[in-house]
């Protein structure tokens, strides 16, 4: 008896993880559409500062992140996404609660990451733009997350040897602050390490408070 071989998909990533890489890029190629009068407006208007922090304009925490300064750093972080995004979105299922869930999930992670940055460099005027806090949220998460319904501990190989890998990369480029090939893109390093914590931390209690049936603690 022949048996049919079956055809493996080539992306088996729930939709739900396309959604923030395809948001992020349909966003910098209207950004880029602008021109560069409008698109220098758009960055001054809605890049996140610590000055403009310190003057209340706590919505930069959440319009920061869908801005970019290069095809190439959008690209980066939306390949980043899509690569570590499946373990979350399979954890919070499906329909419009799990696209909420998510996409807060990922908005939280990008604002701590930012409010971290700003707050350890008070009083740097320097803007800064990208996914890459938020991104390092749903990376983290995916180091806790497990296929069996559980979560990993803080203190298994897993997230110990990726927490050591991405603080310690993030951390030497602060010794190389423009980002290859970004168009002179600074690294905002802190942003990425901050945003990394968070979603170490905060995956947990968000899945215990909105996903009950789900996960419980390894």
């Amino acid at each position: 008896m022949h048996e049919t071989p079956t055809k493996e998909p080539i992306f088996n990533a729930p939709i739900l993880a396309f959604l923030i890489p395809a948001v992020i890029i349909a966003l910098y190629a209207l950004q880029r559409a602008m021109g560069p009068q409008l698109e220098d407006a758009l960055l001054n208007s809605f890049a996140l500062s610590s000055p403009l922090l310190r003057q209340g304009q706590y919505e930069l925490l959440v319009t920061y992140q869908f801005l970019h300064g290069s095809w190439s750093h959008v690209l980066f972080n939306a390949v980043f996404c899509l690569a570590f995004a499946t373990p979350l979105t399979r954890a919070v299922g499906r329909g419009l609660g799990a696209l909420l869930s998510y996409l807060a999930f990922f908005l939280i992670c990008g604002a701590v990451a930012g409010l971290g940055h700003c707050l350890l460099n008070w009083r740097d005027p320097a803007a800064i733009i990208g996914a890459s806090g938020a991104v390092s949220g749903i990376i983290a998460a995916a180091m806790r997350l497990r296929g069996d319904g559980r979560l990993n501990g803080f203190l298994s190989k897993r997230v110990v040897g990726m927490t050591v890998i991405y603080i310690g990369v993030n951390a030497a480029s602060a010794l190389v602050p423009l980002t290859p090939g970004a168009g002179g893109v600074l690294v905002a390093w802190q942003a990425h390490i901050v945003g990394y914590i968070a979603g170490l931390v905060l995956i947990e209690p968000w899945l215990r408070l909105f996903h009950r049936r789900y996960f419980t603690l390894n």
